[in-house]
Parts: structure tokens; sequence; C-alpha cells
């Protein structure tokens, strides 16, 4: 008996939505705290087990872009969709252009 043919992959109609993408401010910590939270609460990718204050998380937003950027995804609306951001892969000199990426996305 031969191998039966592949089943027919039925398509999906997809809307994709106008977003922007910019630096993230310290103001923005507050919306970013919405996206994070429930990867804190729900997984174990952040290595944390509390949700940070909204000050703690714009106190982080300023450090990084110290050195690295802190980007935001937001829709035609100005809601936040998502963030990026870069931070040092290690502290040794040799390091110094190597980073680690984060990147969180609202859950819809």
């Amino acid at each position: 008996m031969g191998a039966s043919a592949p089943q027919a992959v039925k398509a999906e109609r997809r809307t994709f939505m106008s977003y922007h993408i910019r630096v993230a401010r310290e103001e923005d910590a507050a919306a970013l705290l919405e996206i994070y939270a429930p990867y804190v609460l729900g997984t174990a990718i952040t290595i944390e087990y509390d949700v940070p204050s909204a000050e703690e998380f714009a106190g982080r937003i300023r450090h990084t872009l110290e050195r690295y950027p802190y980007l935001v995804a937001e829709d035609e609306s100005g809601e936040l969709l998502g963030y990026a951001y870069a931070c040092p892969f290690q502290a040794r000199p040799a390091y110094d252009w190597a980073v680690e990426t984060s990147i969180y996305v609202r859950k819809t």
C-alpha cells in the first residue's frame, strides 16, 4: 500500500491591524504591566514571583533606555499591544555587544 495523499489544509482568513513601533516611555509602565503580569503569574519565563509596581517598572524602562532599546507596539487607538527590550547578556567586557532580548505581547 502506498502513502495516502496529504489532507487539504483549510485556509484561514486573517485580519491584520495597523500598528506602529515607538520608544517606550516611563509613563507606559502601567499599561506594560497589564501585558507583563499574566506572564509573571501564569508562567515561569519571567523568573519573577511577584508583579512589580508601576514605579519599579518605570525605573526598569528608564535604566534600560540608558544604553539599550526599549520599544512598544501601539495600535491606531494608542493601546499598547506588546513590547521588546534588550539588556546585557553578560557583564564581562568581551560581551559588550551581546544582548539578551525579551518580547512580550498582550494575550487576547
